[in-house]
């Protein structure tokens, strides 16, 4: 079984620490746009990418976990039906992943000025135990203004809500309680219209739960692997 794990928004494969010190052998992958690889203009484009990593690496009994932007890109590799793709996890989800419109103005301007992301952009990390913490938010912070920009941007077009019929692996749905980016309403819509999905509340868990509360979304990703394996 490979493991591959997807970030969101503004951020780096260092995010996944605590999962790649858990899984051996498992994979994060940095989405293009940052140091690897021009913009992708669609998440569909992103998926696309993935699944020609997965074939070029020749990777079997693949399971992808995906957070937030790296979740709608697990999605839409699930909807292109790669034979090698054997289930998903979908953690801060949503079938639909509008921005606000503020968001997307103050970071123009950011852009626009060339200035760095200021602190208040990275409250969404204040429950994460360092020192993952600051190695997140540096990397964010490096990426700069216009990756979380493009990315944001990426998010705001994304909208699977009436193909997820369509989707017919085994999905895991991992959301905290206190998430209020993808709110557990969000997860709810999803764990409804996919026929072989679960679904798991993260008590006291926000936006980032699987860094927050690793040892826990760790061991129910283990779970799930180990029933698609089964």
């Amino acid at each position: 079984m490979n493991l591959i794990f997807l970030h969101g928004s503004g951020c780096s494969k260092n995010v996944w620490d605590q999962q790649l010190s858990f899984f051996d052998g498992s994979i994060a992958l940095d989405l293009p746009g940052r140091s690897n690889g021009e913009v992708l203009e669609s998440v569909n484009d992103l998926a696309q990418w993935l699944i020609d990593y997965i074939n070029d690496h020749a990777l079997e009994n693949v399971v992808l976990v995906g957070h937030s932007l790296g979740a709608a890109v697990v999605m839409q590799a699930a909807l292109l039906a790669d034979k090698n793709i054997k289930g998903i996890v979908l953690i801060g989800a949503g079938a639909r992943l509008k921005v606000i419109p503020q968001l997307i103005t103050s970071l123009s301007a950011l852009v626009d000025k060339l200035a760095s992301i200021p602190d208040s952009f990275l409250q969404a990390n204040e429950n994460i135990p360092e020192p993952f913490k600051t190695n997140i938010n540096a990397a964010i912070k490096e990426n700069g203004a216009q990756t979380m920009l493009d990315d944001f941007n990426l998010c705001d077009k994304f909208d699977v809500m009436e193909q997820l019929e369509n989707i017919h692996l085994p999905v895991k749905i991992i959301v905290g309680e206190k998430d209020r980016m993808t709110p557990m309403k969000y997860a709810s819509f999803l764990h409804e219209r996919i026929t072989h999905s679960e679904l798991t509340v993260i008590e006291n868990g926000t936006h980032m739960v699987f860094a927050e509360q690793a040892e826990v979304v760790n061991k129910h990703i283990q779970g799930f692997v180990e029933r698609v394996i089964a």
